[in-house]
């Protein structure tokens, strides 16, 4: 039995997850407290794993739905036995080396989480065991070239004296040359540091311990209860067995603690970051966090807003705000498109595994079809001079969307990659076949934009359904690929002339304040805002 995972489903599953999350929580400080012997405050934690938190129950979750499914089939078909192979396996469990790693095998955790929780559920604490194969957990990950020359470059132009805010991974991709000039206008007081700190650790996974932790589930446990069943198996060895010697690396490596700690990135994928965060913190440092992508500020509920908020001294939006002091809105460091000859039109797509592992009002198994036959349609039906230059969603996720692509339009042209911004530039017009990160930087940019999306994956938020309906109004929004190609057939003679109208730029104007609050002066911007701060 198949499960749709709409905007309704999700909604469920986070509502779910949230009130599980506490529990959870507390009784990972309470093993990580007692494995180090140490007490550490919760938001020591938070920082430092927060993330894992929300991906683990998420993975739980599905996981604990899909076994349901299971179930419910075999009553219905009236077996008594699963067609799984897997279904009366025990499990021989790989500790996880990192987060980072955790993240990196989204294709093969979802499988791998419900083929635990079947073992535990079929054969009880007995039913997962843990490896004892030795384990190296290293910091491998590196700048390419051009930004080990920039980062070396940023390292000379640094004051001799310690810096008062350390800004970290400030923006998504390659160093542009604009942050070069911004850090040597700010030396006096600011430093760029990308906490590439070199470690290699090697360790044996404490399976006793790891073992001896896992709780029994029944058929009536709650999500709270399962994930802290099993908690201690997927806790990976950078938190648990290498922490500490990670931990004594780290802060040996970077001593002098700033005032104020910046990044956009690095909350989810960099443990350095977090341990430093997390210490520093705990000493009186502010950490300063920044809105990295779409969905926030949009989405009915976001974890990664929640967690990035939560954890943040300030938290800095793209236009959006709860009347909190603690959120400020911020103009991201971004590249505005070049004026260049516009040689195409883009579509840019997205795409998901076919297994869950994160919930979010996206297109997820059930919907991902939907959206795969949106773009099919968008491409039939759209007619221009204009070549359509296709731009895949980085990733392997299966052949399936490019499949039906071709099907569409046997001549289909794919592939501009690299810096996407290139791609704003030179082209006429941007399709988008979701709502993510890349339709704000087009609206924020003004790009003329057109987005299809299907509205059984997405959930906004209530102050943003006027701004959403304006959009869709003016016909920058459609809620298929037919309405979104028949629009741009309507308009292919003159672009311009639509984009530029009084109706389409005021609707854009007002959603783009709220959530696409893009400016060419952001280094005005933030040299007010850290001006202001340092002199409080």
């Amino acid at each position: 039995m198949s499960i749709v995972w709409n905007a309704h489903r999700v909604s469920a599953g986070l509502d779910e997850i949230e009130r599980a999350r506490p529990e959870l929580f507390d009784r990972i400080k309470k093993l990580l407290d007692e494995y180090h012997g140490v007490v550490r405050s919760e938001r020591y934690y938070d920082i430092l794993l927060g993330d894992f938190v929300e991906r683990y129950l998420h993975l739980v979750y599905v996981a604990t739905q899909d076994l349901k499914s299971e179930i419910e089939s075999l009553v219905k078909s009236g077996s008594s036995e699963s067609s799984s192979e897997d279904s009366s396996s025990k499990v021989n469990f790989q500790t996880i080396r990192t987060t980072l790693e955790f993240f990196s095998d989204y294709a093969k955790l979802p499988t791998l989480t419900l083929k635990t929780l079947r073992a535990l559920t079929e054969f009880g604490t007995t039913g997962v065991l843990v490896s004892r194969d030795q384990l190296i957990v290293k910091n491998s990950v590196s700048s390419g070239r051009r930004d080990k020359i920039i980062v070396s470059l940023l390292r000379v132009l640094r004051s001799a004296k310690s810096a008062r805010v350390l800004f970290v991974r400030p923006f998504s991709g390659r160093i542009p040359l604009s942050w070069v000039g911004a850090m040597a206008s700010w030396r006096a007081w600011a430093a760029h540091d990308e906490l590439e700190i070199k470690y290699l650790v090697e360790v044996s996974p404490d399976s006793a311990w790891r073992e001896s932790k896992i709780l029994k589930i029944d058929n009536d446990s709650s999500l709270s209860e399962i994930g802290c069943a099993l908690i201690s198996v997927y806790l990976p060895a950078s938190l648990v067995e290498a922490f500490e010697s990670i931990r004594r690396l780290v802060v040996e490596a970077r001593p002098n603690r700033p005032d104020y700690l910046y990044s956009s990135q690095s909350l989810w994928n960099q443990l350095e970051f977090k341990i430093l965060a997390a210490e520093w913190c705990e000493l009186g440092t502010k950490l300063h966090y920044h809105q990295h992508g779409g969905w926030y500020g949009l989405d009915d509920s976001h974890v990664g807003e929640q967690f990035e908020c939560r954890v943040s001294d300030i938290y800095y939006t793209w236009g959006w705000s709860r009347g909190d002091e603690h959120t400020r809105v911020l103009s991201p460091l971004i590249t505005s498109p070049r004026s260049q000859k516009k040689s195409c039109d883009s579509l840019i797509c997205f795409d998901q595994p076919p297994q869950i592992y994160r919930l979010q009002y996206f297109p997820l198994p059930g919907t991902l079809q939907t959206m795969y036959d949106q773009v099919s349609e968008f491409i039939k039906i759209r007619e221009s001079k204009t070549d359509l230059k296709i731009r895949m969603f980085p990733g392997d996720y299966g052949d399936a969307q490019r499949q039906a692509i071709v099907t569409a339009k046997p001549d289909a042209q794919f592939g501009i990659t690299g810096d996407i911004f290139i791609q704003y530039s030179v082209s006429r017009i941007v399709f988008h076949s979701y709502l993510g990160t890349s339709w704000l930087e087009t609206l924020g940019t003004n790009t003329p934009t057109i987005c299809f999306y299907d509205p059984d994956a997405y959930k906004f938020r209530s102050d943003a359904k006027s701004l959403i309906e304006a959009l869709t109004q003016v016909g920058i929004l459609h809620t298929s690929g037919r309405s979104a190609a028949s629009h741009a057939n309507k308009i292919d003679g003159n672009v311009q002339s639509w984009w530029l109208s009084t109706e389409v730029q005021l609707a854009r104007t007002n959603f783009a304040e709220k959530f696409a609050n893009f400016s060419a002066d952001w280094k005005s911007q933030w040299q007010r805002e850290f001006s202001n701060l340092l002199k409080s």
